[in-house]
Protein backbone atom coordinates (compact mmCIF):
# COMPACT_ATOMS: atom_id res chain seq x y z
CA UNK A 1 0.00 0.00 0.00
CA UNK A 2 1.24 3.81 -0.92
CA UNK A 3 0.20 6.71 0.84
CA UNK A 4 1.14 10.27 -0.02
CA UNK A 5 1.07 12.96 3.09
CA UNK A 6 1.51 16.74 3.27
CA UNK A 7 3.21 18.76 6.39
CA UNK A 8 1.00 21.83 5.06
CA UNK A 9 -1.74 23.49 7.24
CA UNK A 10 -5.34 23.09 6.72
CA UNK A 11 -6.54 25.21 4.64
CA UNK A 12 -9.64 27.01 6.99
CA UNK A 13 -12.85 25.32 4.60
CA UNK A 14 -15.04 28.48 5.47
CA UNK A 15 -12.71 29.88 2.54
CA UNK A 16 -13.35 26.58 -0.09
CA UNK A 17 -16.22 28.57 -2.02
CA UNK A 18 -13.73 31.34 -3.14
CA UNK A 19 -11.36 28.19 -4.56
CA UNK A 20 -11.56 27.73 -8.50
CA UNK A 21 -11.48 29.13 -11.63
CA UNK A 22 -13.02 33.12 -12.91
CA UNK A 23 -13.53 34.31 -15.94
CA UNK A 24 -11.88 37.83 -15.41
CA UNK A 25 -11.16 40.82 -17.47
CA UNK A 26 -8.25 43.79 -15.90
CA UNK A 27 -10.80 46.64 -16.50
CA UNK A 28 -9.75 48.92 -19.12
CA UNK A 29 -6.76 46.49 -20.25
CA UNK A 30 -7.43 43.10 -20.84
CA UNK A 31 -9.99 40.18 -21.04
CA UNK A 32 -11.50 38.03 -20.72
CA UNK A 33 -9.34 35.11 -19.47
CA UNK A 34 -9.69 32.69 -16.89
CA UNK A 35 -8.29 32.92 -13.77
CA UNK A 36 -7.36 30.23 -11.04
CA UNK A 37 -7.15 30.49 -7.51
CA UNK A 38 -6.50 28.06 -5.02
CA UNK A 39 -6.04 27.25 -1.09
CA UNK A 40 -2.46 27.95 0.13
CA UNK A 41 -3.05 27.35 4.39
CA UNK A 42 -5.24 28.77 6.78
CA UNK A 43 -7.08 31.52 4.88
CA UNK A 44 -4.39 32.41 2.62
CA UNK A 45 -4.68 31.56 -0.89
CA UNK A 46 -2.74 31.87 -4.58
CA UNK A 47 -4.31 33.63 -7.37
CA UNK A 48 -2.35 32.81 -10.69
CA UNK A 49 -3.70 35.62 -13.31
CA UNK A 50 -1.62 38.18 -15.72
CA UNK A 51 -1.78 41.33 -13.13
CA UNK A 52 -0.60 44.00 -15.70
CA UNK A 53 -2.66 42.26 -18.15
CA UNK A 54 -0.06 40.09 -20.38
CA UNK A 55 2.15 38.19 -17.67
CA UNK A 56 1.46 35.85 -15.54
CA UNK A 57 1.92 35.58 -12.25
CA UNK A 58 0.83 33.89 -8.36
CA UNK A 59 0.48 36.06 -6.29
CA UNK A 60 -0.40 35.33 -2.01
CA UNK A 61 -3.52 37.22 -0.61
CA UNK A 62 -5.08 36.84 3.00
CA UNK A 63 -8.71 36.79 3.56
CA UNK A 64 -10.59 38.30 6.50
CA UNK A 65 -13.95 38.56 7.45
CA UNK A 66 -15.43 34.97 5.99
CA UNK A 67 -18.24 35.19 8.84
CA UNK A 68 -19.76 38.49 6.75
CA UNK A 69 -21.14 38.09 3.05
CA UNK A 70 -18.95 39.95 1.71
CA UNK A 71 -15.05 38.82 2.56
CA UNK A 72 -12.06 41.37 2.58
CA UNK A 73 -8.95 40.48 0.60
CA UNK A 74 -5.47 41.77 1.35
CA UNK A 75 -2.88 41.34 -0.59
CA UNK A 76 0.28 42.37 0.95
CA UNK A 77 3.30 44.05 -0.58
CA UNK A 78 5.31 40.99 -2.39
CA UNK A 79 7.56 41.04 -5.21
CA UNK A 80 6.86 39.20 -8.51
CA UNK A 81 10.14 39.87 -10.40
CA UNK A 82 13.30 42.20 -9.45
CA UNK A 83 12.68 45.60 -9.43
CA UNK A 84 8.29 44.60 -9.57
CA UNK A 85 6.10 44.46 -6.60
CA UNK A 86 2.25 44.30 -6.33
CA UNK A 87 -0.09 45.32 -3.12
CA UNK A 88 -3.90 45.83 -2.55
CA UNK A 89 -6.86 44.80 -1.36
CA UNK A 90 -10.20 43.50 -2.85
CA UNK A 91 -13.74 41.46 -1.61
CA UNK A 92 -15.49 38.23 -3.23
CA UNK A 93 -19.21 38.30 -2.96
CA UNK A 94 -20.94 35.31 -3.74
CA UNK A 95 -19.10 34.40 -6.74
CA UNK A 96 -17.70 37.65 -7.53
CA UNK A 97 -14.11 38.79 -7.21
CA UNK A 98 -12.54 41.98 -7.10
CA UNK A 99 -9.33 42.97 -6.77
CA UNK A 100 -7.57 47.01 -6.79
CA UNK A 101 -4.11 46.75 -6.85
CA UNK A 102 -0.71 48.63 -7.93
CA UNK A 103 2.01 47.39 -9.89
CA UNK A 104 5.61 49.27 -9.09
CA UNK A 105 8.09 48.68 -12.37
CA UNK A 106 11.24 49.83 -11.00
CA UNK A 107 9.48 53.25 -8.95
CA UNK A 108 6.50 53.58 -12.08
CA UNK A 109 3.62 53.02 -10.22
CA UNK A 110 0.42 51.60 -11.91
CA UNK A 111 -3.31 50.86 -10.56
CA UNK A 112 -5.60 48.02 -11.96
CA UNK A 113 -8.62 46.41 -11.08
CA UNK A 114 -9.33 42.82 -12.01
CA UNK A 115 -13.07 41.51 -11.74
CA UNK A 116 -13.53 38.32 -12.22
CA UNK A 117 -16.90 35.74 -11.59
CA UNK A 118 -17.09 32.00 -11.12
Amino acid sequence: MFSLSSCNDDINTEILPILGIYEAHIVGIAGPFSISVSGLERDNILIDAPFDGDIWSVVEADIDNVEEEKWDIDIHRQSLANGIEIWGDGYYYFGTLQLNYSISFFGDVYDYKLIGDH
